[in-house]
């Protein structure tokens, strides 16, 4: 199989007539009645995807939501990578919190959640995304307010 590269240099060159046989081939249907640079675009996407992988299923999943008029939208899920440090400062202190691959470390001790160290930190329940600044507050709702624009 040619190289990704090569692949995408030969639809940078192909004729619109070259890239609605491309499509039928990588597709397996009908061609959609589109201008030759959308199917370039189409196809380019679809080659990279193939050999680099595709969006992330959370990615996917916000796609479809959106697609679907869906309101409000669901926040993206947090991805911290292994070895980042989260600080917050509570009453004068700042805290250090190491994120691992399974959980983190805080005070030499490891918390399966965010959430156990808040606790640990503050003595009561807090959301630890929201405490440690990763999730962002919702906007309070007003009930029975009309926007008369």
């Amino acid at each position: 199989m040619p190289k990704l590269d090569d692949q995408l240099a030969a639809l940078a060159t192909m004729s619109p007539a070259q890239l609605r046989e491309e499509w039928a081939c990588v597709f397996e249907g009908e061609v959609p009645d589109l201008p030759a640079s959308m199917i370039r675009r189409v196809l380019t996407y679809r080659l990279q995807e193939k050999e680099l992988g595709g969006l992330p299923l959370h990615a996917q999943r916000m796609l479809d939501i959106i697609a679907e008029g869906a309101s409000p939208l669901p926040e993206a899920p947090i991805q911290i990578k292994p070895g980042s440090r989260l600080l917050r400062e509570w009453n004068g202190k700042l805290h250090t919190v190491i994120v691992e691959e399974e959980g983190f470390r805080f005070n030499g001790r490891r918390f399966t959640s965010l959430s156990h160290v808040a606790r640990e930190i503050t003595g009561a329940h807090w959301s630890g995304p929201r405490f440690f600044g990763l999730k962002q507050r919702s906007a309070p709702r007003l009930q029975g307010v009309a926007d008369h624009g």
